[in-house]
């Protein structure tokens, strides 16, 4: 919070302006405690209050010179003097350009959008860069060009820090990974080769030699040949990624593939053809091939052509999502019966883990009726709380995950055109614990009374999306429910939520004679 308050009374100061830092920490704290409102949001918020307050209006945000250390907070304009240090393949048809920039203090990942207008960059050539907005994810930071930045080559070399990136690259070990964007060679054998429900990703899996495993993306746009599962290659110039705290690896368009004579002795994994029937509890790694005897507890609506079927499964041990491919062309599961689905692969995201069922995976209709141990919960309390998230969002069509400002969190999949879905993040109270929920679109309608189409005109008629959260809020606030369903990390996923019975006076009178005997 401190940070924050220094960071407003310093944007203040610039304009003249001098406020108490008690007010300050009061505005901050009603929007981050009170509203759940994410700290950059607040941040802003509060520096608009004050500049209306005292009269200053910011037609054209003003942007500062820096150096590339000096950034340290997202939503920043600033001026830079960089080096192009590396470009990379982008994830998405909206990113015109990405890579790495650098001046003598530090590096940092630039993205370039299409709609900038902007020329392209060239590595190894230096550049000022103006009006670019700083960005923070995971606690990286990066720099945005969009329409409204200044491109012009310097007609002198930048003194750029050394970074791995630039020059040869290495020959490395993938236990020796231990940093993004750095360009290495590496001698590996595919383990594992994946579906890929992205036009930009003609391949990707997993690749192992005696020290590890990490997945790899090939781009579409690199032209590269075809990975041959279980065979082993010289893959040369490949750049190092990382996100959620695991590394990757990115082939493009400067990568090169060679096929070697020998085979690479790879790491224990479990690739297909050599799969391990696992618990649901017992899956610890993504990227795994297994066998789950599994019961479908739960069936939700695919927001994507590549996806067939998505939904929950579990066994006596627990639950865990689950994904079948379009192109798997695999029979359709049923709600309620159970399987031995064979040849999964394991997925992670968050901490979560899920299974993905593909071309090579088998279904197998059970006759036994799987337990699914601690699956179904029920939970009564009042309705305390409506997260933001709730109401109308957008889910990426390529993994139905939420975006945001129209960016899935994969980077792979980038900016997309998003397919609007209604649901309810909310919080229930009993008086001793809380619990956080999520409301699926058909529950939220049912519950709401409220439409999908409906809550799209609601939000075109306003030019606003959290007028559908507000209107939640007004219907769903306050009330008590009854409400099941399985538990997945902290949240359960409702599958039945009724209004709780009213507690009769003649209750209450009782609860009060009961607990004044001695």
């Amino acid at each position: 919070m401190k940070e924050l308050v220094d960071q407003i009374k310093s944007r203040l100061k610039d304009q003249g302006i001098e406020v108490p830092e008690e007010e300050i920490v009061a505005r901050l704290k009603k929007l981050i405690e009170d509203f759940r409102v994410p700290e950059a949001e607040a941040r802003r918020s509060v520096l608009n209050y004050f500049f209306k307050e005292h009269g200053i209006v910011l037609t054209r945000v003003s942007s500062e010179r820096v150096k590339v250390n000096e950034i340290s907070e997202p939503n920043r304009w600033v001026d830079l003097e960089v080096k192009v240090l590396a470009l990379w393949e982008p994830a998405s048809e909206a990113i015109s350009q990405t890579g790495l920039v650098g001046d003598a203090t530090g590096a940092i990942k630039f993205v370039k959008w299409v709609k900038s207008g902007l020329p392209d960059l060239v590595e190894g050539k230096s550049y000022s860069i103006k009006r670019i907005v700083t960005d923070e994810f995971q606690g990286k930071m990066s720099i945005k060009l969009n329409r409204t930045s200044q491109v012009a080559e310097l007609d002198h070399d930048i003194d750029a820090v050394a970074v791995n990136i630039s020059g040869p690259a290495e020959d490395l070990l993938i236990t020796d990974i231990s940093d993004a964007g750095r360009r290495v060679n590496l001698k590996v054998k595919v383990l594992s080769l994946w579906d890929s429900n992205s036009d930009t990703i003609s391949q990707s899996g997993l690749i192992g030699d005696e020290t590890g495993a990490l997945k790899f993306v090939k781009w579409t746009k690199s032209a590269l040949p075809d990975l041959v599962e279980r065979k082993s290659y010289l893959l040369k110039n490949v750049i190092t990624d990382e996100f959620q705290g695991r590394f990757s690896v990115k082939l493009n368009s400067t990568s090169e593939i060679e096929e070697l004579d020998r085979d690479v002795e790879a790491a224990a994994a479990t690739p297909r053809g050599q799969t391990v029937e696992l618990k649901a509890a017992d899956i610890s790694e993504a990227g795994a091939w297994v066998d789950v005897r599994v019961k479908v507890v739960q069936l939700w609506k695919p927001t994507s052509d590549a996806i067939s079927q998505s939904g929950i499964v579990g066994d006596d041990t627990g639950s865990l999502k689950f994904v079948k491919w379009a192109k798997s062309e695999l029979p359709d599961l049923v709600e309620g019966k159970s399987y031995l689905l064979g040849n999964v692969v394991t997925d992670e995201f968050q901490g979560r883990f899920s299974i993905k069922l593909n071309r090579t995976s088998q279904v197998s209709e059970l006759d036994e009726d799987i337990e699914v141990g601690s699956q179904s919960f029920e939970f009564t309390g009042a309705m305390v709380d409506i997260q933001k998230g709730s109401g109308l969002i957008k889910r990426c069509p390529k993994c139905e995950r939420s975006l945001s400002k129209g960016i899935c969190r994969i980077p792979e999949h980038g900016k997309v055109e998003g397919i609007y879905d209604l649901r309810i993040k909310a919080v229930l109270d009993n008086g001793q614990r809380v619990q956080d929920m999520i409301i699926n679109r058909e529950t939220t309608e049912r519950l709401v009374g409220l439409t999908l189409e409906e809550a799209k005109k609601m939000a075109m008629d306003t030019l606003d999306h959290e007028v559908v959260r507000g209107t939640i809020e007004e219907r769903l606030l306050g009330r008590y429910y009854s409400v099941t369903g399985p538990k997945v990390d902290r949240y359960m996923l409702v599958e039945t939520i009724n209004d709780a019975p009213t507690v009769k006076v003649s209750d209450v009178d009782e609860l009060i004679r009961l607990a004044e005997v001695d």
